[in-house]
């Protein structure tokens, strides 16, 4: 029997790397759809995220939204392009090792809590 349950995760955004206030402020304005790819990162996991997981995304030590799993990994060889990626790509292997998921933004949070990141990109979320 397959357990069908959601999964909740953590991803953490490096805010020096990140525009994170531009993708709030382009979302809340109708000026982005709410669909982010985030990269798989380094991460040897066990347990995958699947379609309809939660995620929770902090950001300067902050929880700034919850997402909802839209798509599993994906790899090809031309990776993603986010335009809210700050510096060169060489800068960041981790992000671009053309293995990502997409996430469909649910909730933006007016009043960010602290929620502290992780080295690693993904981690599964404790209250």
């Amino acid at each position: 029997m397959t357990d069908t349950a959601t999964q909740y995760w953590q991803v953490s955004w490096n805010a020096k790397k990140y525009d994170y206030k531009r993708l709030i402020d382009d979302y809340q304005n109708n000026r982005h759809a709410g669909l982010i790819t985030n990269a798989k990162g380094m991460a040897k996991m066990k347990v995958l995220p699947q379609i309809n997981d939660c995620v929770y995304v902090s950001c300067a030590k902050k929880k700034i939204m919850k997402c909802r799993v839209v798509s599993e990994f994906i790899s090809n060889d031309t990776g993603s392009t986010d335009e809210y990626s700050i510096g060169p790509t060489s800068s960041r292997p981790h992000t671009h090792n053309n293995t990502f998921l997409m996430l469909q933004i649910v909730e933006i949070y007016e009043n960010p809590e602290p929620l502290n990141g992780f080295q690693r990109t993904w981690v599964k979320y404790r209250n």
